[in-house]
């Protein structure tokens, strides 16, 4: 993907952001005072989204990709942390004041099917958008309904049918649309792809990199598939139960994936190779409990590499060359 749009200054900067679930406790573990547990979900991510890029966050079902997608964007309130949008706290100030700034921030939900309105055509739920935050004047809002259907390749005479009338691939079109009725800057699509027919993921993840490029948005694309993470974005960061634990430019990352995890995603992807008959990686077991943390690194209880150190210190986060950080003891060997 072409890197010629993306400008130096940030947009999103993430610093430090927590999401903990607390767990509703038993009569009998409060009256033996025994500590209150919780999901954590989003346990320290910092992260920095430059102007015109498309980043990528990948990482196993349960990781907290889709809750730190949220936490951005206040649908879930961070515990901790801050989110700066183009240089304004927007973690720490009112849901009035937030207001003014959600409609450069927009979400592209994972299920093109429970995420839009069945009781509004597409023309109600365009306008409607459009009206809430006054993008534009009322004469000019059917304008902006054609506009908009064409932006995602579909027919205007589609306006006044109703959600329940499309396949998902329309569907998830139509969720694009919404998103960009209110001219975002900044759009999160989390999973947009995977409720999808494989024949329909690829005409959707061109669509939204055509619009990225013509124009000038910046994305936080959220997937598991690291097919679709490769094709799309310009830089990937890899998360592992609560953390990120490598961040790198994508053709980078790819070809010298640096974090034992991020080798072990890379090897699992598949290949269209019929001639490719065996592959080997190796990873243990199932992910830990995001209840309770392994000590240390967290990657440590699958990981062949393991030493004594990995159990017992968590690895810092650390930048190994221009643009590269990763957080392993062993990262080098």
């Amino acid at each position: 993907m072409a890197v010629a749009s993306i400008g130096e200054q940030p947009l999103v900067v993430i610093k430090d952001l927590y999401k903990h679930f607390p767990l509703k406790q038993a009569i009998l573990d409060v009256i033996a005072r025994k500590p209150a547990l919780s999901v954590r979900a989003v346990d320290g991510v910092s992260l920095v989204i430059k102007q015109g890029e498309t980043l990528g966050l990948v990482g196993e079902s349960g990781c907290g990709k889709s809750t730190l997608a949220k936490a951005i964007l206040r649908l879930e309130e961070p515990d901790k942390g801050t989110v700066l949008f183009n240089g304004k706290d927007i973690t720490h100030i009112s849901r009035q004041e937030f207001r003014g700034h959600r409609r450069h921030m927009q979400m592209v939900f994972q299920d093109p099917y429970s995420s839009l309105n069945p009781r509004l055509s597409v023309r109600e739920m365009l306008i409607e958008a459009m009206t809430v935050h006054k993008v534009c004047a009322p004469k000019d809002a059917e304008a902006r309904v054609a506009e908009l259907m064409a932006m995602v390749g579909m027919n205007i005479a589609a306006a006044d049918r109703f959600p329940g009338e499309f396949s998902g691939g329309q569907r998830q079109r139509l969720g694009i649309a919404r998103a960009l009725a209110v001219d975002p800057l900044f759009i999160i699509a989390d999973e947009p792809v995977s409720a999808l027919d494989v024949s329909i993921q690829a005409q959707v993840i061109n669509l939204l990199q055509d619009l990225q490029e013509n124009l000038h948005l910046t994305l936080l694309f959220v997937s598991h598939d690291l097919r679709v993470i490769r094709h799309i974005t310009h830089r990937v960061a890899v998360m592992y139960l609560g953390k990120v634990v490598e961040l790198a430019p994508t053709q980078e990352l790819f070809e010298r994936p640096l974090h034992p995890y991020t080798k072990v995603l890379a090897a699992a992807a598949p290949v269209l190779d019929p001639r490719v008959r065996h592959r080997e990686y190796a990873i243990e077991g199932e992910p830990p409990s995001p209840i309770h943390i392994p000590t240390g690194c967290r990657f440590h209880p699958r990981c062949v590499r393991a030493r004594d150190i990995c159990k017992a210190s968590e690895p810092e986060l650390q930048e190994v060359a221009p643009g590269r950080t990763v957080a392993c003891h062993f990262w080098g060997q």
